[in-house]
């Protein structure tokens, strides 16, 4: 029986040992038993200083900054179009002109109302001033008896009528001058110009054609559409998760969907302040303005946009398959995690969950031969790299693949360099040639 006793205690004590700690912050024994764990080869690199630069990408489309729907702002038939589509026009320029034979004698009719009420206001004039006079007149005949009260008073309103009448016919001319500065305005809106310097985009009329004014319910007739060829945008949909990062006047990268290797520059312009809802996805509509050359671009071409929303000239960083998840329960049992996740916030997933449910983010450290999980806080990222703000130093020897090995890793487990793999016949013979 003392034999037995004696073998489980050095049983017991070859476990702890083999189970110490090696985190010099955390010593501890762990008397669970552990399965004995196969070598990994590994890949290895030290932390480095490095520029990295995090950005949000984002489906849109290219559009114009400017473009006019050009439209007719009376009705006629079109007899003269003086573009095709593709020309270059500056403003000012006619583009259409309209039939304006009912706009010139509307025009012609309210100047001859003109010169009619011109030559009424003259004889109200006249009649006034003989009515004022007769009333005079029948005053001071009253005043010597020679006239009776009653052809006073008709004298008095003779002459209120007259100047009534001559009053109506000054609106009556007010009136005719407005009409005339309509007509005239009529008369030129048959010559329909370009508002904007542009190219014809788009042109939708031909010659004999009759078109329509628009009203509050009824659309006009678009005859063509005018867009600055030389200032574009695209229109894209940020992501509600990326939005945050996402400034005016960040640059931007564009790349078409028809040349993805030469980018595009461009700014961020605006950021909708409020999202739209496709299919339960959220996105903020956001500008990006060209900046870069525009020659390759067109209306309506399909574009993704990189928006540069962090940058860091130089930061302790590492590849960002390094980095890895790992529940706290699937780590050592030190004081080091147990601290480290005690200063960490619980996201509203993890309330009321089991603390060792938890994930952190760790790295693997190469140390002795042995992979040793190391708790770690990240930065911005890219492509490539991500930036550690804590956790690590730059002497430490991190395993960053291969990558199946790094999401199988176990703290613990024995690892060695990666051996160059061995070429391939093909190669061997292009060697010996």
């Amino acid at each position: 029986f003392i034999i037995i006793l004696a073998i489980l205690a050095v049983v017991a004590t070859v476990i702890g040992v083999v189970n110490l700690r090696r985190n010099a912050d955390a010593y501890g024994v762990d008397w669970r038993i552990k399965k004995r764990l196969p070598t990994k080869e590994v890949q290895l690199e030290k932390p480095r200083q490095a520029e990295i630069v995090e950005t949000v990408t984002a489906p849109g489309t290219i559009e114009l900054v400017d473009e006019a729907d050009i439209a007719s702002e009376v009705v006629g038939k079109v007899v003269e179009v003086c573009v095709e589509k593709g020309d270059q026009v500056k403003e000012g320029d006619l583009l259409v002109r309209l039939d304006d034979e009912d706009a010139r004698a509307r025009l012609e009719s309210t100047e001859a109302r003109i010169e009619r009420l011109e030559a009424a206001i003259q004889f109200a004039e006249a009649d006034l001033t003989k009515a004022k006079r007769d009333w005079e007149g029948y005053k001071e005949l009253r005043a010597k008896d020679f006239s009776t009260p009653t052809e006073v008073f008709d004298a008095e309103t003779m002459h209120a009528k007259m100047e009534a009448a001559l009053e109506m016919s000054q609106h009556e001319l007010e009136e005719s001058f407005a009409a005339r500065r309509n007509s005239k305005q009529d008369l030129t809106r048959t010559l329909i110009c370009a508002p904007i310097d542009g190219t014809v985009i788009d042109l939708d009329v031909e010659v004999g054609e009759v078109v329509i004014a628009g009203t509050t319910n009824l659309p006009g007739t678009v005859l063509m559409t005018i867009g600055d060829m030389k200032r574009m945008r695209v229109r894209a949909d940020v992501d509600e998760t990326d939005v945050g990062l996402v400034k005016p006047q960040q640059p931007a990268k564009i790349f078409l969907q028809a040349n993805q290797q030469d980018p595009i520059s461009g700014d961020v312009a605006l950021i909708a302040p409020k999202g739209s809802r496709v299919a339960e996805v959220v996105s903020f509509e956001t500008l990006i303005d060209v900046t870069g050359q525009t020659e390759s671009l067109r209306p309506e071409m399909t574009a993704t946009v990189e928006i540069e929303v962090q940058r860091e000239q130089s930061a302790l960083s590492v590849p960002v398959q390094a980095v890895v998840h790992r529940r706290a329960k699937d780590l050592p049992q030190s004081d080091l995690f147990k601290e480290w996740l005690a200063s960490r916030p619980v996201t509203p997933a993890e309330k009321g969950k089991n603390p060792e449910m938890r994930f952190l983010k760790v790295v693997f450290v190469k140390e002795d031969g042995i992979a040793r999980a190391k708790p770690v806080e990240t930065g911005i990222s890219d492509q490539q790299r991500i930036s550690i703000l804590e956790g690590l130093n730059e002497d430490d020897e991190i395993i960053v693949g291969p990558f199946r090995t790094l999401d199988e890793m176990e703290d613990g487990q024995p690892v060695k360099l990666e051996e160059p793999k061995d070429k391939s016949e093909s190669d061997k013979k292009k060697d010996s040639k």
